[in-house]
């Protein structure tokens, strides 16, 4: 599932005060495998159709039945050993199930990865639910600058300040590069963001380090 990295507006915006563990090395190793993974299926797909269409969707199957669906864009890019950008996302679905949200978020997530077809730099999507509730993602991009352009589709502002703040207790956004490329998956972290929302008082704080 897309996860959506644009907190609610707020009159204030407060330094995390409670919990200031950011997990930026634990998320990465995560991250790591599923970068490789991403190598492994655009290895194992390119021999099998042709990857010049896009999107392509892969899916399989994690350890524990858990779901990694991964969408290439532009993978032709993914096989050049030059500098790539990442952008990782990590958040914690709250508890209990509504199954109106659910289906917002469902349907956004369609619209989303039709959306990204568009955008130029993008190269692979990928998401899995490591357990329940808890959804890592990750985006390949030529450039961080790339970013700019996914926070200016509409349906991902929509799911960013109305969505995404009804669904999730918090969301961590990392920030980094592939130095050599995807094949070396040496991933190197740039900054994090930790995000906390405050449900009852329509508010959040945030955390953020610089590597």
């Amino acid at each position: 599932m897309l996860q959506y990295a644009l907190p609610i507006q707020v009159d204030t915006i407060d330094l995390l005060t409670v919990n200031k563990v950011v997990k930026g090395r634990l998320d990465l190793m995560v991250l790591r495998h599923m970068a490789c993974q991403l190598q492994l299926a655009l290895l194992t797909t390119s021999q099998q159709v042709d990857m010049t269409k896009s999107p392509m969707v892969y899916e399989l199957t994690e350890r524990q039945s858990c779901l990694h669906r991964i969408v290439f864009y532009r993978s032709q890019v993914l096989h050049e050993q030059e500098t790539l950008s990442f952008v990782g996302f990590v958040s914690g679905r709250q508890t209990g199930s509504d199954d109106i949200l659910n289906e917002e978020l469902s349907q956004a997530d369609r619209h989303m990865l039709a959306k990204l077809t568009h955008i130029p730099g993008l190269l692979a999507y990928s998401s899995m639910e490591l357990r329940p509730g808890r959804w890592y993602n990750l985006v390949m991009m030529q450039t961080l600058d790339v970013k700019a352009n996914l926070k200016g589709i509409d349906m991902h502002q929509h799911a960013a300040y109305h969505l995404a703040p009804r669904a999730y207790d918090w969301i961590r956004i990392h920030s980094g590069i592939f130095p050599g490329g995807l094949a070396k998956n040496a991933p190197q972290l740039l900054k994090s963001k930790h995000y906390a929302f405050h449900h009852q008082t329509n508010n959040f704080q945030m955390h953020e380090i610089m590597y």
